[in-house]
C-alpha cells in the first residue's frame, strides 16, 4: 500500500476572465415527486451551486467560499485513487482548504435579466470540478447552475451533514451503454429539468435575475450527453455544449434545432474507435448553427479543476498514459483556460449577443 502527501501549502484556481465580481450560494433542493433511484425508499434530493454577478464591497472581497468540504474532498481523492493507494490527509486538507475567488452569499449585482447556463459534471465527478467554468461565465454576466448527481457524482454533502458517496447501482453492469442511457442518462435529465423547474418558479428569488428566454446548458463527459438529451426533451434551453466524452441517447437520432458546441478534447483512441462515433452520428443531424472545436493538446479532465489542481496535489504524471489521456500535454491549467475561452464565446455568441 502506497500513501502520497501534497506538495503545495495553498491551491489556486485560474481568475475569472470577465469584468464581474462573483457570489455564490448552495441550494438544497427536494423532489417531494421523484423516488431515488439508487435510493428507492427516498425522494430526490440534489444540491446545486449558483455563481452569479455580485455586488461585493471592498471589505467582503477577501471573504471568499470554501471550494469543498473535507468529507467530499475524501472521496474525490479517493475516486483518483489507484487500487492499493491511499492519500495522506494533508492531501485531503490541502483541497479541502482551497477557496474559490466568488463570495458566499453576496448580493447580486444590478443590471437587467442575465443568461442562465446549467452545468453537469461527468460521472463520478462532482459540481464543484466545474468552478473555474462557473466562476469565469460568471464573471462574464452569465447566472451558473452546477448540479451534483447525487450516487453518480463522487460525492454529495448536504446542509445537514449526510453525505452520499458514489454508489454503482448492483443491479446494473457498470460502465455499460445501455446502463448509462436508461438509469444515468434519465436520471441526470430528470435532475436538470427539475433544477430547472425550481430555478424559474414565480416564487423563486433567483426568477427576477433572469431572462428566461436565455438558457443554455453544458456537461461534461457524461454530462454533456445529459445536456443534449435535456435539449431535445424540453424547450426552454436555447444552446448546448458538450465538452468532450461519448454521446449517447435518443437525441442522436432527432437532432436539434439549436445552437451545439461540440468541443473535443482528447484525440481518437485507437483502442477504442467508437468512443466519438455519437459524435459522427449527431453532426448532420444539428439544423442549428453548429461547432466542431478541438483544444489540441487537451485531455479529458481539461475541461474541469483538475486540470489545474492535480500538479499541486502531486496527482500528475506525464510518464503514465492514462494522465495524458486525462491532463494532455499542455502545462497545468492551460487547458481549463482554454476551455473556458471556447465556452465563454460560444454561449456570449448565443445567449448575450
Amino acid at each position: 500500500m502506497t500513501s502520497r502527501s501534497a506538495h503545495t501549502d495553498r491551491l489556486l484556481l485560474p481568475p475569472p476572465g470577465g469584468p464581474h465580481q462573483v457570489g455564490t450560494q448552495a441550494l438544497c433542493l427536494l423532489d417531494p415527486a421523484r423516488a431515488d433511484p439508487w435510493q428507492a425508499h427516498r425522494r430526490r434530493k440534489l444540491m446545486v451551486q449558483l455563481w452569479y454577478p455580485a455586488a461585493v464591497c471592498a471589505k467582503a472581497a477577501s471573504r471568499t467560499a470554501r471550494y469543498l468540504t473535507p468529507s467530499v474532498a475524501a472521496h474525490v481523492l479517493q475516486m483518483w485513487a489507484e487500487e492499493g493507494e491511499e492519500f495522506g490527509p494533508d492531501l485531503r486538507d490541502a483541497l479541502a482548504g482551497a477557496r474559490v475567488h466568488a463570495v458566499e452569499d453576496a448580493p447580486s449585482a444590478s443590471g437587467p435579466p442575465r443568461p442562465l447556463v446549467l452545468l453537469s459534471p461527468g460521472l463520478g465527478e462532482y459540481r464543484a470540478g466545474l468552478t473555474a467554468l462557473a466562476e469565469d461565465l460568471a464573471s462574464r454576466g452569465f447566472v451558473v447552475a452546477s448540479v451534483d448527481h447525487p450516487s453518480d457524482a463522487a460525492a454529495v454533502e448536504f446542509p445537514d451533514g449526510q453525505v452520499v458517496p458514489h454508489h454503482e447501482p448492483e443491479d446494473q453492469e457498470e460502465g455499460s451503454t445501455p446502463d448509462l442511457e436508461t438509469r444515468y442518462l434519465a436520471t441526470r435529465v430528470a435532475d436538470l429539468r427539475f433544477v430547472l423547474d425550481q430555478i424559474l418558479a414565480p416564487d423563486s428569488v433567483w426568477r427576477g435575475l433572469l431572462d428566461t428566454g436565455r438558457i443554455g446548458v453544458a456537461g461534461h463527459s457524461l454530462g454533456g450527453a445529459a445536456a443534449a438529451e435535456l435539449a431535445r426533451l424540453d424547450s426552454r434551453p436555447a444552446a448546448v455544449a458538450v465538452l468532450d466524452g461519448s454521446l449517447f441517447g435518443q437525441v442522436l437520432s432527432t437532432g436539434l434545432d439549436l445552437p451545439v458546441l461540440l468541443c473535443g478534447l482528447t484525440p481518437p483512441d485507437p483502442e477504442d474507435p467508437d468512443v466519438l462515433a455519437g459524435w459522427d452520428q449527431l453532426w448532420p443531424r444539428l439544423r442549428g448553427p453548429r461547432r466542431h472545436t478541438t483544444v489540441d493538446g487537451a485531455g479529458h479532465m481539461s475541461a474541469t479543476d483538475f486540470d489545474a489542481l492535480a500538479g499541486p496535489l502531486g496527482l500528475r504524471n506525464t510518464d503514465d498514459p492514462d494522465d495524458v489521456f486525462h491532463f494532455g500535454t499542455l502545462s497545468p491549467g492551460r487547458g481549463i483556460t482554454l476551455v473556458r475561452e471556447v465556452l465563454a464565446t460560444f454561449f456570449t455568441e448565443h445567449l448575450m449577443d
